[in-house]
């Protein structure tokens, strides 16, 4: 390949390369045609005076590996690593959309209910990733892909780091992974990057999203760093006034500068942002956990304008009881067994890690989601797509109750999580215990340990297919 690369050049024998779409601090990314397939992708290469040096080859290749473990559908996808003469590349997802940084730069301060449901997209797959014992160590509006179904995805897993590893985010040259203004201070400081140190900088995007404006700002990437450490954090609902007061806390919250004061996990962020669009904590009208009355005391005001004042009053106390009424029921009732199958579905599967559960830990995880998604669809669709979704779900619920077995027998799933997935799987309508049984025997060679480090990869391209804006 050379140490000149352009139009038409080839890598991998089958990845012919197109325009430069941006340059980091180690590697270009490329646009390009996978010929085999005949689809669109984006290449990431090592560059030649980078690939010179062993150590840099060295992690390049074994983060490429790590990127590749993770599959998720809100995580852009790598598809293929390798090395060409000299230098290592790796292949990647590539989708039309634009960034998030683009939408803040062209619409912010963006609209509370869809940053919720963006941030439930990228913290779905951070879960995913955390569960697979990753770190992305680069959250940052510039590395989130919105696509034209309004879906979000979160690249550039290509410097993840393994959880494994607990030695120092520092490269070759000195210089911390990440983007300043996202790091957490203690990433500054040179401590290691952490699952809380991921939600913390998805706590500096929602700031942004929501405000309009970085919560810290610099003339330098040394002066960013310094307010991150040192300045306070300015309120955001004074830049929002109308923001609910739950969303908020829960965005300050994952921006405190002490981790042991952020979320734990990427799931009771999720649950957090989700509460925190259900009501504000000065509606009168609304019981934590409730769901607020369609027609709330405002329609009711609307209905009875102009009849006697006496009336009114009985009409409104009427409507009154009626909502708290409402309101008792739906605290009482509750969630419904499927959407409480599926929240511990996902919780659990939030909570899995490849250090502490075994190499399949991640593709565990990943299969319970699954499981839940259709578990709720099961509920949700009318009656005929609704039976199917249930009988898809104790088809999927089974496979993995078989998978589960396997991997317990194979040594690649503990046996203690092992039997904790099989009696939750268990619950799922349709599933039946003698589908926990082990039928291989053939040995499965678990993911190699990721013991290097990732390239500083700030720079302004990204392997989505998107041009990328500098927001560092």
């Amino acid at each position: 390949m050379g140490t000149t690369l352009g139009t038409d050049s080839v890598v991998g024998g089958r990845y012919r390369l197109g325009a430069t779409l941006g340059s980091g601090g180690m590697a270009d990314v490329y646009d390009a045609v996978d010929d085999r397939l005949g689809r669109p992708v984006a290449v990431k290469v090592l560059r030649p005076e980078m690939a010179a040096q062993p150590d840099v080859r060295r992690r390049f290749e074994a983060e490429a590996r790590a990127a590749a473990r993770l599959s998720h559908p809100n995580a852009v996808a790598v598809f293929d690593t390798g090395v060409d003469e000299t230098a290592p590349w790796l292949v990647m997802e590539r989708l039309p959309g634009e960034t998030l940084a683009d939408r803040i730069r062209g619409d912010g301060p963006l609209d509370p209910e869809w940053v919720r449901r963006m941030a439930g997209d990228v913290l779905g797959a951070l879960g995913a990733a955390h569960a697979a014992g990753l770190v992305h160590r680069d959250v940052k509006p510039g590395n989130i892909l919105i696509g034209a179904d309004g879906c979000a995805k979160i690249a550039d897993f290509g410097i993840a780091k393994s959880l494994d590893v607990v030695a120092d985010d520092h490269t070759v040259s000195g210089q911390l992974v990440g983007t300043p203004a996202y790091l957490a201070p203690e990433r500054i400081d040179g401590e290691p990057a952490t699952v809380r140190s991921d939600l913390y900088a998805l706590g500096v995007v929602l700031y942004e999203a929501l405000g309009g404006l970085r919560p810290f700002e610099g003339t330098t990437p040394m002066s960013i760093a310094y307010a991150v450490q040192h300045a306070p954090v300015p309120a955001l609902d004074e830049l929002r006034p109308d923001l609910p007061r739950p969303l908020v806390d829960a965005v300050m919250r994952a921006m405190a500068r002490d981790p042991r004061d952020r979320f734990g996990s990427a799931a009771e962020m999720a649950r957090a942002l989700r509460s925190g669009l259900s009501a504000t904590s000065d509606d009168p009208t609304v019981v934590l956990g409730a769901v607020k009355p369609a027609y709330g005391l405002e329609r009711a005001q609307k209905r009875i304008r102009g009849v006697p004042v006496r009336f009114a009053a009985l009409v409104a106390a009427a409507v009154l009881a009626v909502l708290v009424l409402a309101g008792l029921l739906l605290v009482g009732n509750g969630p419904s067994a499927a959407e409480e199958l599926a929240g511990d579905l996902r919780d659990t599967a939030d909570g899995l890690s490849a250090p502490v559960d075994g190499p399949r830990a991640g593709e565990a995880a990943t299969r319970l989601r699954d499981v839940a998604t259709l578990a709720l669809a099961g509920e949700d669709g009318n009656d005929a797509s609704g039976d199917a979704a249930s009988t898809q779900a104790a088809a999927a619920g089974n496979a993995l109750l078989g998978d589960l077995a396997n991997w317990q027998a194979l040594g690649e799933l503990h046996p203690p999580t092992a039997d904790r997935l099989h009696k939750l799987v268990l619950r799922v309508p349709g599933t039946h215990a003698a589908a926990f049984t082990a039928t291989t025997t053939t040995t499965t060679a678990a993911p190699a340990a990721v013991t290097d480090e990732g390239d500083d990869d700030e720079g302004r391209g990204k392997g989505n297919g998107k041009r990328k804006k500098d927001d560092d």
